[in-house]
Parts: structure tokens; C-alpha cells; sequence
């Protein structure tokens, strides 16, 4: 009898321990403005779904689209607050961790893929760095596409087009608004992406620079009529991660959280493959548009667009980035 007791004891203990860890079983939010459908959004669902396969019910990852964790800025807040796992963000979310990481924006330099990998090889260290030291943890960098100027109704030729125009800027961002001041007589009109699509509609926002990637997966493209085929920058941004959170889990499931995410494949292709191919293709859908024109700036608008954007990269040195690191991420895509 005392042998069956202790017998049952032992099986009653087996079933609360199997409980218990199956309980304890970690739960990592991740917010991100891309809809489920998107290519980053298959590329979250694939990293979630491979995670938690590999992880034998040790973690889930729970992936917020949509905007519905709030703007990059509360995003970023979340996570150092311990609220939020992690994100996905452009390098303008980038800015709210440590001001520097938006220097990749800075206008006229990062022009082509290329030159993109070449500054991220240079300068990933000094990156990674400002992550940590703000508490979080690089999971893989990210693309969204090559920067055109899109506009209503007037074409944009050269920066004085823009005089006594409209265009959005995202939030707080520096960059384009130092741009922006260097034109003269522009009146950029901030927001954040939710408030975008009404705007345009009511007249107060008329142009921007955008990714087609990103107008087409956030339904403005549609509402312009212009176009420039020429890139004036490149926007980028990464996955990062509470470095806390992650500390959290066992080893080997922190492991695989990082080994998946690094790449972020999706149907055997990497993100930023698949991310760089569809721009291509949405910025031709653009063009090839009923209604749509497009415009091939000369040599002589080039020069005056060159002009402004080294005008704006100087000011920004001076006060807004380190500029010994802007001059290293110019000589890096040079």
C-alpha cells in the first residue's frame, strides 16, 4: 500500500511538474506596422512559426502587425519599458534608441543596394554598439526600398519644385526636414503613418519621398500621379530585440530566436532579397501605371539635386549626427 502511495505521489508530482513547465512556457510580442500579408510580414510569420517548432513549447512569439503596438517611437518606448519583446522599425525608429543610427538616411549618399552592404559591413559594429548600450539586441537589418519623390498633381524636376509644397515627413525625422530647409519655402507637413492616407486625400500632404514597396503596401500610391526615376536615398531600418527578454530564455531557445531571425527567410529566399526584388517591382507597377508620368531628371537637375542634399549633410553633421561617423559611412558607400 505505501509502495502505490508513493507510487501515485510521484506520478501526481510528474503531472504538476509537466504543467508547470508547460505554463512557463515564454511569450515574446513583436510589433511591427506590416500587414500579415506583406513580404515581411510571411518573413515574421515563417521566423514564429520555425521558432516555436524548434523551441518544444519553451516559447511562442506573438507578432503584432499593423501598427497596432502604436508608432515606432512607442514601440521603441515599450520595449525599454520591459512591455514590448521586441520590433521592427525603419532607421527612423532607429533614432528614438540612439540618434546616430539614422546617419544611414543622410541624403544623396546610399543610392544603390551596393553601397547599402558596404556601409552595413563598415560600420555594423559601431551600430550594434549604440543597440546594446541602449539595452537591446540586433536580430537581423532590414530594407524597405529605394527612396523616390512621388507627388500630386505638379511634377518635381528639380528642389525648387518643392517651393511652397507639401510633403510628409515621418514624424520627427531630421533628415528630410533639414533637406526640406536647404530647398527653402517648403512646408513639410509631419505625421505619423496613420494619419498619412487622410491627409493626402484632404490636400495637406501632396508629395514624398517613399519606397514604391512601402506606398503600395500602405495603399498611397495609388493616390499620385508623378513620379521621379531617379533614387535620392535608400530607407532601411532592423528587427531588434529587449535584451532582457531574450536573456530570459534557456540558451538554446535564445539561440534559435537569434539564428532564424538573423535571416529571416521566407520560402527559401532572405528578406532583404525578396524586400530589394519587390521594390523593384512595385516601383515598375508605379510607372507602368494608366495616368501616371514619370520623370528622368538630366544631368543639370542631378547637380542641383547634389547640391542640396551635400548642403543638408553638412548641417546635419554640425548638429545633429557625430559627424566623424556620417564622413565614414560616406567614404564606407564611396
Amino acid at each position: 500500500m505505501v509502495r502505490k502511495v508513493l507510487t501515485g505521489l510521484g506520478i501526481g508530482a510528474a503531472l504538476l511538474a509537466s504543467v508547470g513547465t508547460a505554463s512557463a512556457a515564454k511569450s515574446l510580442t513583436i510589433g511591427t506596422a506590416a500587414a500579415p500579408e506583406s513580404v515581411w510580414g510571411q518573413a515574421f510569420s515563417e521566423w514564429k512559426k520555425n521558432v516555436e517548432k524548434d523551441g518544444h513549447g519553451a516559447v511562442t512569439i506573438d507578432i503584432k502587425f499593423g501598427s497596432t503596438q502604436g508608432t515606432e517611437a512607442t514601440m521603441v518606448d515599450k520595449m525599454k519599458a520591459g512591455q514590448l519583446a521586441g520590433a521592427a522599425v525603419t532607421s527612423v525608429g532607429l533614432s528614438k534608441i540612439n540618434k546616430n543610427l539614422l546617419a544611414m538616411q543622410v541624403p544623396g549618399v546610399l543610392t544603390e543596394w551596393s553601397k547599402v552592404d558596404k556601409v552595413r559591413a563598415a560600420m555594423s559594429g559601431d551600430f550594434e554598439r549604440m543597440l546594446t548600450d541602449s539595452g537591446l539586441t540586433l536580430i537581423t537589418w532590414g530594407d524597405v526600398g529605394y527612396a523616390h519623390f512621388l507627388s500630386k498633381g505638379f511634377a518635381v524636376h528639380t528642389p525648387d519644385d518643392l517651393k511652397g509644397k507639401n510633403p510628409w515627413v515621418y514624424g520627427d525625422d531630421p533628415v528630410l526636414k533639414t533637406v526640406y530647409s536647404k530647398v527653402g519655402g517648403v512646408n513639410p507637413f509631419s505625421s505619423e503613418l496613420m494619419a498619412v492616407g487622410t491627409n493626402i486625400d484632404n490636400g495637406k500632404i501632396n508629395c514624398m519621398s517613399i519606397s514604391a514597396l512601402a506606398a503600395e503596401m500602405l495603399q498611397w500610391n495609388s493616390k499620385y500621379d508623378n513620379g521621379v526615376d531617379a533614387v535620392n536615398g535608400i530607407l532601411v531600418g532592423a528587427v531588434v530585440m529587449s535584451s532582457d527578454a531574450l536573456s530570459s530564455l534557456p540558451a538554446d531557445v535564445k539561440s534559435e530566436v537569434l539564428s532564424y531571425g538573423k535571416s529571416l527567410n521566407f520560402k527559401g529566399s532572405s528578406l532583404s532579397a525578396r524586400i530589394r526584388a519587390e521594390d523593384a517591382a512595385a516601383w515598375a507597377r508605379f510607372k507602368n501605371r494608366s495616368g501616371v508620368k514619370i520623370y528622368t531628371p538630366t544631368a543639370d537637375d542631378k547637380a542641383k539635386w547634389a547640391a542640396v542634399f551635400k548642403s543638408a549633410r553638412d548641417a546635419l553633421k554640425a548638429g545633429t549626427f557625430n559627424a566623424s561617423l556620417v564622413n565614414r559611412i560616406e567614404a564606407a558607400a564611396n
